[in-house]
């Protein structure tokens, strides 16, 4: 009978927004959301491994990146439009905190750790992949430290609580398929969603801060304070998800979930971006049934009827020499790909 893994491998989807309704700051800063969240088929992989002559040097963790053999980002990077060492490679990386978390949560000391993180996802791209990295990193650290201490993994619900500390779309790259978040996009309620979505995404060169586009809603909204509305009214509260998009999306009705998309950080994105308006309009012209900034952006998703309409629309974004990918969703949360 084999010994416990010495090396665990994990991936997480990255996601869209299909729905993000934004409401004034709270007295903590945070803005409170309506999201429609959808997980797409653009994992990035985490490889956890317990490395015995860095346990020797005392306890710590070695991460190493590179981009995922195929993937956009690694013709960004090829390109030039990217680079790996725009990544950190220490604390600052939610990858590191994540596998520090699931230490701390087991009360053991770092035990020699090294992090391989395969990047699929475009970084600052309003797609989630360093949440996508924490939640990868999340199961497979938790996975190789259980087998070593001869338990059981952590509970799900374990793991989103400290998914939740390490950033508000990690719970989310942890569950999965299709949800409501509400809040800062932590508390999750799963939705019905049956069939499959085709959508394609565009990324861009550069990349746009969420908090400078969230300070750009602010602007727009006249927000005075954290608490209060000019005038001194309550602020804004984030409206919620309709029932009919939900319907749209459980019956996967691509063109009834068309007239349904919105993103209220979108206007703020295009302000800062106002290339993006252009790039929406093009990609309508060209045949998507709808388009959108995901997230804080500057990724753009455009929905499209069918997997074949889907992949035209890549081809014609390729004649003009734009990088575009076709993906599907909704697609699993975190898991285990492989273990050695």
């Amino acid at each position: 009978m084999s010994g416990p893994a010495t090396r665990i491998t994990a991936s997480a989807p990255a996601k869209t927004n299909l729905l993000l309704h934004v409401g004034s700051p709270t007295p903590d800063g945070y803005h409170p959301l309506e999201t429609l969240f959808l997980a797409v088929d653009l994992r990035e992989t985490v490889t956890a491994t317990l490395d015995p002559a860095l346990a020797r040097r005392g306890p710590g963790i070695s991460v190493s990146v590179e981009a995922a053999p195929g993937s956009a980002y690694e013709r960004m990077v090829a390109e030039g439009a990217a680079r790996l060492s725009d990544i950190p490679l220490d604390a600052e990386n939610l990858a590191v905190r994540a596998a520090l978390a699931v230490c701390e949560a087991w009360g053991v000391a770092v035990p020699g750790l090294q992090l391989h993180i395969g990047k699929a996802v475009p970084v600052a791209g309003g797609m989630g992949g360093g949440s996508a990295d924490a939640a990868a990193a999340l199961v497979a650290v938790d996975t190789l430290l259980a087998e070593h201490l001869g338990t059981a993994a952590s509970s799900p619900e374990e793991l989103a609580r400290l998914g939740a500390e390490l950033g508000a779309d990690v719970p989310f790259m942890l569950l999965g398929g299709a949800a409501v978040g509400r809040g800062t996009g932590t508390e999750l309620e799963p939705v019905a969603a049956d069939g499959s979505l085709h959508l394609v995404l565009v990324p861009q060169d550069q990349g746009l801060s969420t908090p400078a586009v969230y300070r750009e809603w602010d602007a727009e909204h006249a927000v005075a304070s954290a608490t209060e509305a000019p005038g001194g009214g309550v602020g804004l509260a984030p409206d919620p998800v309709p029932a009919e998009t939900l319907a749209a999306l459980a019956a996967a009705d691509p063109d009834a979930l068309a007239a349904r998309v919105r993103n209220d950080l979108q206007a703020p994105a295009l302000r800062l971006l106002p290339e993006l308006e252009t790039l929406l309009n093009h990609g309508v012209q060209l045949g998507a049934l709808a388009g959108w900034v995901s997230g804080s952006g500057p990724t753009v998703c455009f929905l499209a009827h069918s997997r074949e309409a889907a992949r035209q629309l890549v081809g014609e974004f390729g004649r003009e020499r734009r990088r575009a990918l076709a993906v599907t969703g909704p697609v699993p949360g975190a898991r285990v790909d492989s273990r050695g």
